[in-house]
Protein backbone atom coordinates (compact mmCIF):
# COMPACT_ATOMS: atom_id res chain seq x y z
CA UNK A 1 0.00 0.00 0.00
CA UNK A 2 1.36 3.21 -0.87
CA UNK A 3 1.61 6.63 1.88
CA UNK A 4 -0.45 9.44 -0.47
CA UNK A 5 1.64 12.42 1.65
CA UNK A 6 1.76 15.06 -0.69
CA UNK A 7 5.08 17.61 -1.72
CA UNK A 8 2.67 20.27 0.00
CA UNK A 9 2.46 17.96 3.49
CA UNK A 10 6.33 17.64 3.60
CA UNK A 11 7.24 21.04 3.49
CA UNK A 12 4.04 22.80 4.88
CA UNK A 13 5.23 20.39 8.08
CA UNK A 14 8.83 20.71 7.96
CA UNK A 15 7.95 24.66 8.30
CA UNK A 16 5.84 24.23 10.73
CA UNK A 17 7.77 22.63 13.05
CA UNK A 18 10.48 24.93 12.99
CA UNK A 19 13.35 22.12 12.50
CA UNK A 20 14.95 23.14 9.65
CA UNK A 21 17.28 25.32 11.72
CA UNK A 22 20.72 26.69 11.61
CA UNK A 23 23.27 24.09 12.24
CA UNK A 24 25.36 24.04 14.87
CA UNK A 25 28.81 23.31 15.80
CA UNK A 26 30.67 22.29 18.95
CA UNK A 27 34.26 23.71 18.02
CA UNK A 28 36.65 21.87 17.54
CA UNK A 29 37.67 20.73 14.14
CA UNK A 30 39.06 17.13 13.22
CA UNK A 31 43.24 17.99 13.16
CA UNK A 32 42.36 19.27 16.67
CA UNK A 33 40.81 16.45 17.84
CA UNK A 34 43.67 14.04 16.27
CA UNK A 35 45.94 16.64 18.41
CA UNK A 36 43.67 16.37 21.19
CA UNK A 37 43.85 12.42 20.96
CA UNK A 38 47.22 12.04 21.16
CA UNK A 39 48.07 14.15 23.92
CA UNK A 40 45.50 12.27 26.27
CA UNK A 41 42.91 15.05 26.17
CA UNK A 42 39.46 15.16 25.38
CA UNK A 43 37.73 15.50 22.19
CA UNK A 44 34.94 17.94 23.51
CA UNK A 45 36.19 21.53 24.22
CA UNK A 46 37.45 21.88 27.36
CA UNK A 47 35.57 24.95 29.06
CA UNK A 48 35.00 25.28 32.33
CA UNK A 49 31.30 25.30 33.98
CA UNK A 50 30.17 26.96 36.59
CA UNK A 51 27.38 24.57 37.02
CA UNK A 52 24.50 25.99 38.30
CA UNK A 53 22.41 22.71 39.74
CA UNK A 54 23.41 19.40 39.76
CA UNK A 55 19.96 16.33 38.83
CA UNK A 56 19.91 12.89 40.12
CA UNK A 57 18.43 10.30 37.64
CA UNK A 58 18.78 6.81 37.17
CA UNK A 59 18.85 7.16 33.45
CA UNK A 60 20.18 10.19 31.39
CA UNK A 61 18.97 10.01 27.58
CA UNK A 62 20.50 12.74 25.35
CA UNK A 63 18.50 13.35 21.86
CA UNK A 64 14.76 13.36 21.34
CA UNK A 65 14.62 11.77 17.94
CA UNK A 66 13.41 8.05 17.76
CA UNK A 67 16.13 5.98 19.62
CA UNK A 68 16.17 8.68 22.42
CA UNK A 69 12.24 8.77 22.54
CA UNK A 70 12.00 4.91 22.01
CA UNK A 71 14.72 4.72 25.06
CA UNK A 72 13.52 7.00 27.56
CA UNK A 73 9.85 5.41 27.33
CA UNK A 74 11.04 2.32 27.76
CA UNK A 75 13.23 2.73 30.63
CA UNK A 76 10.36 4.99 32.69
CA UNK A 77 8.11 2.37 31.85
CA UNK A 78 10.82 -0.37 33.59
CA UNK A 79 10.32 2.11 36.54
CA UNK A 80 13.79 3.45 36.23
CA UNK A 81 14.03 7.61 36.97
CA UNK A 82 14.27 8.77 33.60
CA UNK A 83 15.58 12.20 32.10
CA UNK A 84 15.56 12.93 28.23
CA UNK A 85 17.72 15.88 26.98
CA UNK A 86 16.87 17.97 23.67
CA UNK A 87 18.27 20.27 22.12
CA UNK A 88 15.88 21.42 20.20
CA UNK A 89 12.33 22.99 21.31
CA UNK A 90 10.59 20.33 19.56
CA UNK A 91 11.13 16.85 20.01
CA UNK A 92 11.85 14.32 16.75
CA UNK A 93 14.92 15.40 14.95
CA UNK A 94 14.93 13.79 11.80
CA UNK A 95 12.61 10.83 12.92
CA UNK A 96 10.12 13.74 11.52
CA UNK A 97 11.14 12.92 7.85
CA UNK A 98 10.29 9.47 7.92
CA UNK A 99 7.56 7.49 6.62
CA UNK A 100 7.95 4.05 8.59
CA UNK A 101 10.15 1.11 9.78
CA UNK A 102 11.53 -2.03 9.06
CA UNK A 103 10.27 -4.81 10.40
CA UNK A 104 9.47 -9.18 9.71
CA UNK A 105 7.15 -11.41 11.96
CA UNK A 106 4.96 -8.72 12.72
CA UNK A 107 0.84 -8.95 13.18
CA UNK A 108 0.48 -6.62 9.58
CA UNK A 109 2.55 -8.90 8.28
CA UNK A 110 0.97 -12.21 9.24
CA UNK A 111 -2.26 -10.70 8.66
CA UNK A 112 -1.46 -9.98 5.14
CA UNK A 113 0.07 -13.07 4.21
CA UNK A 114 3.68 -11.57 3.96
CA UNK A 115 5.31 -13.72 6.69
CA UNK A 116 6.84 -17.07 4.53
CA UNK A 117 8.56 -19.22 7.23
CA UNK A 118 11.86 -18.48 5.63
CA UNK A 119 11.85 -14.56 5.49
CA UNK A 120 13.91 -13.94 8.31
CA UNK A 121 16.92 -15.89 6.57
CA UNK A 122 16.25 -14.31 3.16
CA UNK A 123 16.20 -10.89 4.40
CA UNK A 124 19.09 -11.33 6.87
CA UNK A 125 21.33 -12.84 4.32
CA UNK A 126 20.37 -10.66 1.27
CA UNK A 127 21.12 -7.53 3.87
CA UNK A 128 24.27 -9.11 5.17
CA UNK A 129 25.27 -9.67 1.48
CA UNK A 130 24.21 -5.96 0.33
CA UNK A 131 26.67 -4.70 2.93
CA UNK A 132 29.40 -7.28 2.28
CA UNK A 133 29.27 -8.56 5.77
CA UNK A 134 30.70 -5.04 6.92
CA UNK A 135 27.82 -5.46 9.68
CA UNK A 136 27.88 -6.51 12.35
CA UNK A 137 26.26 -9.84 11.77
CA UNK A 138 25.15 -10.71 15.38
CA UNK A 139 23.87 -7.16 15.88
CA UNK A 140 21.88 -7.75 12.61
CA UNK A 141 20.64 -10.97 13.46
CA UNK A 142 19.58 -9.74 16.95
CA UNK A 143 17.38 -6.56 15.32
CA UNK A 144 15.57 -8.88 12.88
CA UNK A 145 14.78 -10.83 15.45
CA UNK A 146 13.38 -8.22 17.94
CA UNK A 147 11.66 -6.61 15.08
CA UNK A 148 8.56 -7.94 15.05
CA UNK A 149 7.59 -7.62 18.69
CA UNK A 150 9.26 -3.85 18.61
CA UNK A 151 6.18 -3.06 16.27
CA UNK A 152 4.15 -4.64 18.82
CA UNK A 153 5.50 -2.45 21.81
CA UNK A 154 5.16 0.68 19.99
CA UNK A 155 1.46 0.04 19.55
CA UNK A 156 0.85 -0.73 23.05
CA UNK A 157 2.61 3.01 23.87
CA UNK A 158 0.09 4.84 21.60
CA UNK A 159 1.70 4.27 17.84
CA UNK A 160 -0.54 3.77 14.69
CA UNK A 161 0.68 2.17 11.66
CA UNK A 162 -1.04 1.88 8.42
CA UNK A 163 0.17 -1.27 8.03
CA UNK A 164 3.01 -2.86 5.12
CA UNK A 165 4.07 -2.20 1.99
CA UNK A 166 7.48 -1.35 -0.06
CA UNK A 167 9.32 1.46 -1.30
CA UNK A 168 11.44 -0.44 -3.62
CA UNK A 169 8.60 -3.25 -4.89
CA UNK A 170 10.21 -6.36 -3.20
CA UNK A 171 7.85 -9.09 -2.58
CA UNK A 172 8.59 -8.86 1.47
CA UNK A 173 6.52 -5.66 2.35
CA UNK A 174 8.70 -5.21 5.38
CA UNK A 175 8.08 -1.46 5.37
CA UNK A 176 5.63 -0.58 8.06
CA UNK A 177 4.34 2.47 7.27
CA UNK A 178 2.60 5.11 10.02
CA UNK A 179 -0.38 6.80 10.69
CA UNK A 180 -0.69 10.16 9.59
CA UNK A 181 -2.88 13.55 9.46
CA UNK A 182 -2.91 14.87 5.73
CA UNK A 183 -0.72 18.28 6.04
CA UNK A 184 1.34 17.17 8.04
CA UNK A 185 4.68 15.96 7.63
CA UNK A 186 5.46 12.32 7.21
CA UNK A 187 6.44 11.52 10.97
CA UNK A 188 4.94 14.15 12.76
CA UNK A 189 1.78 12.11 13.89
CA UNK A 190 4.13 9.40 15.05
CA UNK A 191 6.59 11.39 16.67
CA UNK A 192 3.99 13.08 18.46
CA UNK A 193 2.63 9.94 19.76
CA UNK A 194 6.57 8.91 20.98
CA UNK A 195 6.61 12.18 22.85
CA UNK A 196 3.55 11.64 24.61
CA UNK A 197 4.49 8.50 25.74
CA UNK A 198 7.65 9.64 27.57
CA UNK A 199 5.96 11.48 29.79
CA UNK A 200 2.68 9.35 30.45
CA UNK A 201 5.37 6.17 31.52
CA UNK A 202 6.96 8.88 34.32
CA UNK A 203 10.03 10.50 32.31
CA UNK A 204 11.14 14.17 32.20
CA UNK A 205 11.64 15.67 29.00
CA UNK A 206 13.65 18.82 29.10
CA UNK A 207 14.23 20.88 25.89
CA UNK A 208 16.43 23.85 24.58
CA UNK A 209 18.85 21.62 27.07
CA UNK A 210 22.04 21.39 24.61
CA UNK A 211 24.37 18.08 26.20
CA UNK A 212 27.95 19.65 25.79
CA UNK A 213 30.01 17.33 27.78
CA UNK A 214 30.27 14.09 29.44
CA UNK A 215 31.42 13.04 33.05
CA UNK A 216 33.14 9.97 34.09
CA UNK A 217 34.13 8.90 37.30
CA UNK A 218 38.23 7.90 38.13
CA UNK A 219 37.47 4.25 37.07
CA UNK A 220 36.18 4.80 33.91
CA UNK A 221 32.65 4.60 34.60
CA UNK A 222 30.31 7.12 33.05
CA UNK A 223 28.17 8.95 35.41
CA UNK A 224 26.30 11.79 33.50
CA UNK A 225 26.16 14.76 31.45
CA UNK A 226 26.81 18.54 31.47
CA UNK A 227 23.95 20.28 29.71
CA UNK A 228 23.19 23.95 28.71
CA UNK A 229 20.20 25.48 29.27
CA UNK A 230 20.03 29.60 28.03
CA UNK A 231 22.96 30.98 30.57
CA UNK A 232 23.16 27.69 32.90
CA UNK A 233 25.17 24.39 33.62
CA UNK A 234 23.34 22.12 34.45
CA UNK A 235 24.75 18.59 35.52
CA UNK A 236 22.84 15.37 35.16
CA UNK A 237 24.13 12.74 37.07
CA UNK A 238 23.02 9.26 35.73
CA UNK A 239 23.31 6.51 38.41
CA UNK A 240 22.29 3.50 36.06
CA UNK A 241 23.28 4.67 32.34
CA UNK A 242 23.37 7.44 29.99
CA UNK A 243 22.09 6.68 26.28
CA UNK A 244 23.45 8.83 23.88
CA UNK A 245 21.08 9.23 20.65
CA UNK A 246 21.94 12.50 18.88
CA UNK A 247 21.37 11.55 15.18
CA UNK A 248 24.61 10.86 14.26
CA UNK A 249 26.84 13.91 12.49
CA UNK A 250 24.88 14.40 9.09
CA UNK A 251 25.76 18.47 9.76
CA UNK A 252 29.33 18.54 10.95
CA UNK A 253 31.73 18.81 8.48
CA UNK A 254 34.74 17.92 10.28
CA UNK A 255 33.27 14.09 11.08
CA UNK A 256 32.45 13.78 7.28
CA UNK A 257 35.95 14.61 6.40
CA UNK A 258 36.85 12.59 8.96
CA UNK A 259 35.92 9.53 8.14
CA UNK A 260 36.67 9.65 4.26
CA UNK A 261 33.92 11.57 2.60
CA UNK A 262 34.13 15.42 0.95
CA UNK A 263 31.63 17.77 2.88
CA UNK A 264 31.98 20.15 0.40
CA UNK A 265 29.99 17.94 -1.85
CA UNK A 266 27.17 16.96 0.37
CA UNK A 267 24.01 18.60 1.04
CA UNK A 268 22.35 16.93 4.31
CA UNK A 269 18.38 16.88 4.33
CA UNK A 270 16.74 16.72 8.22
CA UNK A 271 16.11 18.21 11.07
CA UNK A 272 19.46 20.23 11.64
CA UNK A 273 21.61 20.07 14.54
CA UNK A 274 23.46 16.59 14.18
CA UNK A 275 26.84 18.10 15.20
CA UNK A 276 28.08 14.62 16.39
CA UNK A 277 27.68 15.12 20.02
CA UNK A 278 27.13 11.88 20.55
CA UNK A 279 30.10 10.12 18.33
CA UNK A 280 32.23 13.36 20.38
CA UNK A 281 31.54 12.04 23.50
CA UNK A 282 31.56 8.49 23.34
CA UNK A 283 35.24 9.06 21.77
CA UNK A 284 35.67 10.90 25.05
CA UNK A 285 34.57 8.30 27.29
CA UNK A 286 37.13 5.83 25.54
CA UNK A 287 34.47 4.56 22.63
CA UNK A 288 35.78 3.41 19.38
CA UNK A 289 34.12 3.65 15.84
CA UNK A 290 32.34 0.97 14.10
CA UNK A 291 34.22 -1.01 11.06
CA UNK A 292 32.12 1.34 8.59
CA UNK A 293 32.00 4.82 10.43
CA UNK A 294 31.78 6.70 7.30
CA UNK A 295 28.67 5.55 6.06
CA UNK A 296 26.16 7.96 5.16
CA UNK A 297 22.41 7.52 3.97
CA UNK A 298 22.32 8.84 0.05
CA UNK A 299 19.71 9.76 -1.64
CA UNK A 300 20.83 10.46 -4.86
CA UNK A 301 21.71 14.28 -6.55
CA UNK A 302 20.22 17.28 -5.34
CA UNK A 303 20.33 20.87 -5.75
CA UNK A 304 21.26 23.33 -2.87
CA UNK A 305 18.91 24.55 -1.70
CA UNK A 306 16.13 22.92 -3.51
CA UNK A 307 14.08 20.93 -1.05
CA UNK A 308 13.55 16.80 -1.37
CA UNK A 309 9.85 15.97 -3.02
CA UNK A 310 9.70 19.58 -5.03
CA UNK A 311 8.78 19.49 -8.62
CA UNK A 312 12.22 20.87 -9.74
CA UNK A 313 14.25 18.40 -7.57
CA UNK A 314 12.41 15.74 -8.96
CA UNK A 315 12.98 16.77 -12.59
CA UNK A 316 16.18 17.86 -12.68
CA UNK A 317 17.60 15.06 -9.51
CA UNK A 318 15.47 12.06 -9.79
CA UNK A 319 15.30 11.56 -14.22
CA UNK A 320 16.99 8.81 -15.62
CA UNK A 321 17.76 11.39 -18.70
CA UNK A 322 21.51 12.16 -18.80
CA UNK A 323 24.49 12.99 -16.26
CA UNK A 324 27.83 13.83 -16.84
CA UNK A 325 30.99 14.73 -14.60
CA UNK A 326 33.25 17.42 -14.44
CA UNK A 327 34.90 15.58 -17.56
CA UNK A 328 32.08 15.46 -19.37
CA UNK A 329 31.79 11.71 -19.07
CA UNK A 330 28.73 10.13 -17.83
CA UNK A 331 29.61 7.76 -14.71
CA UNK A 332 26.82 5.87 -13.95
CA UNK A 333 23.37 4.06 -14.82
CA UNK A 334 21.36 7.16 -14.94
CA UNK A 335 18.36 4.43 -14.11
CA UNK A 336 20.04 4.27 -10.63
CA UNK A 337 18.03 7.44 -9.92
CA UNK A 338 15.37 4.96 -8.38
CA UNK A 339 16.36 1.70 -8.97
CA UNK A 340 19.25 2.38 -5.61
CA UNK A 341 19.04 6.02 -4.81
CA UNK A 342 21.95 5.39 -2.38
CA UNK A 343 24.25 3.79 -5.30
CA UNK A 344 23.04 6.69 -7.21
CA UNK A 345 24.50 8.76 -4.41
CA UNK A 346 27.62 6.86 -3.56
CA UNK A 347 28.39 6.90 -7.81
CA UNK A 348 27.83 10.63 -7.76
CA UNK A 349 29.69 11.28 -4.09
CA UNK A 350 32.55 10.36 -6.17
CA UNK A 351 32.75 12.76 -8.83
CA UNK A 352 34.34 16.24 -8.75
CA UNK A 353 31.33 18.06 -10.19
CA UNK A 354 27.80 16.03 -11.07
CA UNK A 355 25.39 17.46 -14.13
CA UNK A 356 22.42 16.83 -14.93
CA UNK A 357 21.40 17.81 -18.48
CA UNK A 358 17.93 18.39 -20.40
CA UNK A 359 16.52 19.55 -22.93
CA UNK A 360 13.24 22.13 -23.70
CA UNK A 361 10.99 19.19 -24.84
CA UNK A 362 12.04 17.30 -21.81
CA UNK A 363 11.51 19.65 -19.60
CA UNK A 364 7.72 20.94 -21.23
CA UNK A 365 6.94 17.19 -21.10
CA UNK A 366 7.59 17.10 -17.30
CA UNK A 367 5.27 20.03 -16.83
CA UNK A 368 2.51 18.76 -18.57
CA UNK A 369 2.98 14.46 -18.06
CA UNK A 370 4.98 13.55 -15.45
CA UNK A 371 8.29 12.20 -15.01
CA UNK A 372 9.22 8.89 -15.96
CA UNK A 373 10.12 8.54 -12.25
CA UNK A 374 7.88 9.85 -9.45
CA UNK A 375 10.27 10.98 -6.05
CA UNK A 376 9.39 8.68 -3.31
CA UNK A 377 6.00 8.28 -1.81
CA UNK A 378 6.01 12.40 -2.66
CA UNK A 379 5.44 12.14 -6.22
CA UNK A 380 4.45 9.40 -8.38
CA UNK A 381 5.46 8.84 -11.95
CA UNK A 382 3.25 10.07 -14.22
CA UNK A 383 2.24 13.11 -12.17
CA UNK A 384 2.33 16.32 -14.07
CA UNK A 385 4.99 18.95 -12.24
CA UNK A 386 2.82 21.37 -12.40
CA UNK A 387 5.08 24.07 -10.31
CA UNK A 388 8.81 22.78 -12.01
CA UNK A 389 8.57 26.53 -14.00
CA UNK A 390 7.27 28.12 -10.77
CA UNK A 391 10.03 26.48 -8.73
CA UNK A 392 12.69 27.10 -11.58
CA UNK A 393 11.97 30.25 -12.31
CA UNK A 394 11.97 30.99 -8.35
CA UNK A 395 15.43 29.41 -8.37
CA UNK A 396 16.51 31.96 -11.06
CA UNK A 397 15.86 35.17 -9.45
CA UNK A 398 17.15 33.93 -6.55
CA UNK A 399 20.14 33.41 -8.46
CA UNK A 400 20.95 30.00 -7.45
CA UNK A 401 24.36 29.53 -9.51
CA UNK A 402 23.54 25.69 -9.89
CA UNK A 403 20.71 26.40 -11.77
CA UNK A 404 21.06 26.96 -15.69
CA UNK A 405 18.63 27.89 -18.90
CA UNK A 406 17.42 28.23 -21.24
CA UNK A 407 20.69 27.84 -23.15
CA UNK A 408 20.21 27.48 -27.16
CA UNK A 409 23.16 25.58 -27.89
CA UNK A 410 25.61 22.85 -26.27
CA UNK A 411 28.48 25.60 -27.03
CA UNK A 412 26.29 27.99 -24.62
CA UNK A 413 25.89 25.01 -22.26
CA UNK A 414 30.05 24.11 -21.98
CA UNK A 415 31.00 28.24 -21.62
CA UNK A 416 28.17 28.87 -18.99
CA UNK A 417 29.05 25.93 -17.02
CA UNK A 418 32.74 26.05 -17.57
CA UNK A 419 32.82 22.77 -19.61
CA UNK A 420 34.88 21.66 -22.77
CA UNK A 421 32.81 22.21 -25.53
CA UNK A 422 34.30 19.24 -27.84
CA UNK A 423 34.40 17.38 -24.87
CA UNK A 424 30.51 17.74 -24.21
CA UNK A 425 29.43 17.58 -27.62
CA UNK A 426 31.46 13.81 -27.88
CA UNK A 427 29.35 12.50 -24.90
CA UNK A 428 25.95 13.64 -25.96
CA UNK A 429 26.69 12.39 -29.42
CA UNK A 430 27.72 9.12 -28.29
CA UNK A 431 24.59 9.20 -25.85
CA UNK A 432 22.17 9.87 -28.54
CA UNK A 433 24.29 6.90 -30.47
CA UNK A 434 23.06 4.95 -27.89
CA UNK A 435 19.45 6.06 -27.68
CA UNK A 436 19.39 5.29 -31.23
CA UNK A 437 20.70 1.30 -31.50
CA UNK A 438 18.48 1.35 -28.06
CA UNK A 439 21.49 -0.67 -26.84
CA UNK A 440 23.82 1.95 -23.64
CA UNK A 441 26.97 0.22 -24.42
CA UNK A 442 28.53 2.28 -21.57
CA UNK A 443 26.59 1.39 -18.34
CA UNK A 444 23.82 -0.79 -20.07
CA UNK A 445 20.74 1.26 -19.09
CA UNK A 446 17.37 -0.51 -20.18
CA UNK A 447 16.08 0.99 -23.81
CA UNK A 448 13.08 2.43 -22.23
CA UNK A 449 14.67 4.91 -20.27
CA UNK A 450 17.28 5.79 -23.15
CA UNK A 451 16.14 9.26 -24.09
CA UNK A 452 18.01 11.34 -26.28
CA UNK A 453 19.31 15.12 -25.95
CA UNK A 454 18.21 15.66 -29.82
CA UNK A 455 18.00 19.46 -29.78
CA UNK A 456 18.26 22.83 -27.59
CA UNK A 457 17.47 24.88 -25.66
CA UNK A 458 18.80 23.27 -22.83
CA UNK A 459 18.56 23.43 -18.90
CA UNK A 460 21.51 22.00 -16.66
CA UNK A 461 21.33 21.65 -12.99
CA UNK A 462 24.51 21.22 -11.02
CA UNK A 463 23.95 18.69 -8.59
CA UNK A 464 25.28 17.94 -4.84
CA UNK A 465 25.07 14.73 -3.60
CA UNK A 466 22.22 14.68 -1.05
CA UNK A 467 21.91 12.79 2.37
CA UNK A 468 18.75 11.89 4.90
CA UNK A 469 21.42 11.01 7.57
CA UNK A 470 24.84 9.27 8.83
CA UNK A 471 24.48 6.34 9.54
CA UNK A 472 27.83 4.89 10.97
CA UNK A 473 28.97 5.26 14.51
CA UNK A 474 30.22 4.17 17.70
CA UNK A 475 31.37 0.05 17.91
CA UNK A 476 28.10 -1.12 20.34
CA UNK A 477 27.60 -5.00 20.82
CA UNK A 478 24.20 -6.42 20.96
CA UNK A 479 23.02 -4.83 24.44
CA UNK A 480 24.08 -1.64 22.74
CA UNK A 481 26.82 -1.03 24.61
CA UNK A 482 29.28 1.47 24.05
CA UNK A 483 32.49 -0.43 23.78
CA UNK A 484 36.35 0.55 23.95
CA UNK A 485 39.28 -0.60 21.73
CA UNK A 486 39.36 -3.98 23.44
CA UNK A 487 35.87 -4.28 22.38
CA UNK A 488 34.84 -4.44 26.60
CA UNK A 489 31.75 -2.28 27.22
CA UNK A 490 32.23 1.42 28.97
CA UNK A 491 30.31 0.88 31.93
CA UNK A 492 26.82 2.67 32.08
CA UNK A 493 27.47 3.85 28.12
CA UNK A 494 25.10 3.25 25.73
CA UNK A 495 24.74 4.67 22.08
CA UNK A 496 21.71 4.31 19.72
CA UNK A 497 20.42 5.11 16.61
CA UNK A 498 22.23 6.82 14.00
CA UNK A 499 25.20 7.57 17.12
CA UNK A 500 26.01 3.58 17.45
CA UNK A 501 27.31 1.58 14.05
CA UNK A 502 27.52 -1.68 12.59
CA UNK A 503 24.42 -1.47 10.88
CA UNK A 504 25.76 -0.98 7.25
CA UNK A 505 28.23 -1.58 5.29
CA UNK A 506 28.90 1.70 2.65
CA UNK A 507 25.07 2.08 2.31
CA UNK A 508 21.73 2.19 3.33
CA UNK A 509 19.87 -1.42 2.37
CA UNK A 510 16.95 0.60 0.62
CA UNK A 511 16.48 -1.73 -1.90
CA UNK A 512 16.02 -4.71 1.16
CA UNK A 513 15.20 -3.46 3.89
CA UNK A 514 13.13 -0.08 3.70
CA UNK A 515 12.91 1.85 6.95
CA UNK A 516 16.01 -0.17 8.63
CA UNK A 517 17.92 3.39 10.08
CA UNK A 518 14.46 4.16 11.88
CA UNK A 519 13.78 0.55 12.79
CA UNK A 520 17.02 -0.03 14.38
CA UNK A 521 16.72 3.16 16.22
CA UNK A 522 13.56 1.46 17.83
CA UNK A 523 15.32 -1.05 18.62
CA UNK A 524 18.92 0.02 20.02
CA UNK A 525 16.70 2.52 22.06
CA UNK A 526 14.43 0.03 23.96
CA UNK A 527 17.45 -2.75 23.90
CA UNK A 528 19.44 -0.08 26.01
CA UNK A 529 16.80 0.77 28.34
CA UNK A 530 16.07 -2.94 28.92
CA UNK A 531 20.10 -3.68 29.44
CA UNK A 532 19.93 -1.31 32.18
CA UNK A 533 17.10 -1.96 33.56
CA UNK A 534 18.33 -6.12 34.17
CA UNK A 535 21.89 -5.20 35.14
CA UNK A 536 21.62 -2.46 37.79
Amino acid sequence: MAMEISRRSFLKGAAATGVVAALSSIGISAAAEEEAKEAGRSFLPQEKYDIAEEKDFDVVVVGGGGGGMTAAIRSAELGMNTVLLEKCAVTGGTTLFTEGLFAINSHFQKENGKNPPDLGYDIFTMAMDYHHWYADGTLFRKYIDKSGENIDWLESVGVEFRGTGTMCANEYNTWHQYKYEEGQISGRTYVDNLTKAVTEKGGTLVLNSEAVNIVQADDGTVTGIIAKEGDKYIQYNAAKGVILATGGYADCPDLIREFGKNPDRIDPMGAGNRNGFGIYAARQAGGTMAPSPGCLMFYGGCIPGIMYGTHLYCASAFQPYFWINQDCNRFVNEYYAERNFCFSGNAQSMQDRVISIVTQAQMDRMYTEGGTFGCGEYIHAGEPLTELWDQFNAQKEAGNKSVHGPMETLDDVAEELGLDADALKASIEKYNGFCEKGVDEEFSKANEYLFALEEGPYYAFELMTGIFASVGGMKINTDAQVLDENKQPIPHLYAVGNDAGGLYGDAYDVSICEGSCQGFAVFSGKTAAEHIAANN
